[in-house]
């Protein structure tokens, strides 16, 4: 089997399981695929370490584990893989060709400061705006800044910020760090003195401060060691 092409095939797996599961650290994603098909979650950890951490140390994935990765795709084996791909390559091509033709020609006729999909206030789509939404950003119409209904700033979208920075719940057993000891939890500590956790780097949502690495100070002084069935925070004695 092809290498390039197995990496092609892991990327792809692990960007579905993104869209699928709100956690993307390693374990948490290799655990939703295995739940998901026939794949054992350690033969999904190899694959993300040799593939996207590009760590070689670890052996290309076999066969059958290859052929459960296509299938985890909607493919019928990797054989069904190659020619559905080999087939929509090229209709891919002819298709952006045209695309871009059509694409040019509609804008030499009619202007870019004219498109039909800009609104007055600077040619910004209406819905490429975002809003903070108590965990999370959402996409909301730009018409309804400055404040959305969620009482919050609206703000130009930003696709890293939207896709990848969320308010969360921690306990003692949430990863706070990747194998190679960078963080993957940020805080901030709000008016009422209470730690409030995030998955990406940045400012904060509100109140614009710079959120600051999580570190084992901060676990330990902050972090509960487990939560009850109620969502609660609960602090062992």
């Amino acid at each position: 089997m092809d290498e390039k092409r197995i990496e092609q095939i892991v990327l792809k797996v692990f960007e579905k399981a993104k869209k699928e599961h709100a956690s993307h650290t390693r374990f948490a994603l290799s655990n939703h695929i295995s739940e998901h098909s026939d794949l054992s979650s350690k033969t999904l950890e190899r694959a993300y370490d040799r593939y996207i951490n590009k760590q070689k140390k670890f052996g290309a994935p076999h066969a059958d584990s290859v052929n459960l990765f296509c299938m985890y795709l909607g493919y019928d084996n990797y054989a069904d893989y190659q020619k559905r791909n080999r087939k929509g390559n090229k209709e891919r091509k002819w298709i952006t060709i045209t695309v871009s033709i059509a694409f040019g020609t509609l804008l030499l006729y009619i202007g870019i400061q004219n498109w039909p999909f800009a609104n007055r206030k600077g040619n910004i789509p209406d819905n490429q705006c975002m809003a903070w939404a108590d965990s999370l950003y959402v996409k909301v119409d730009c018409a309804t800044q400055p404040f959305s209904k969620f009482g919050t700033k609206v703000e130009p979208l930003d696709a890293s910020r939207l896709n990848n920075l969320k308010k969360v719940e921690v306990n003692m057993a949430s990863d706070f760090f990747t194998e190679d000891g960078k963080p993957m939890i940020w805080y901030s500590k709000n008016k009422d003195g209470e730690i409030e956790f995030f998955t990406a780097p940045g400012l904060h949502p509100i109140t614009g401060e710079t959120l600051k690495k999580i570190t084992p100070y901060i676990i330990e002084t902050y972090v509960p060691a487990h939560i009850n069935r109620k969502g609660s925070f609960v602090q062992e004695q």
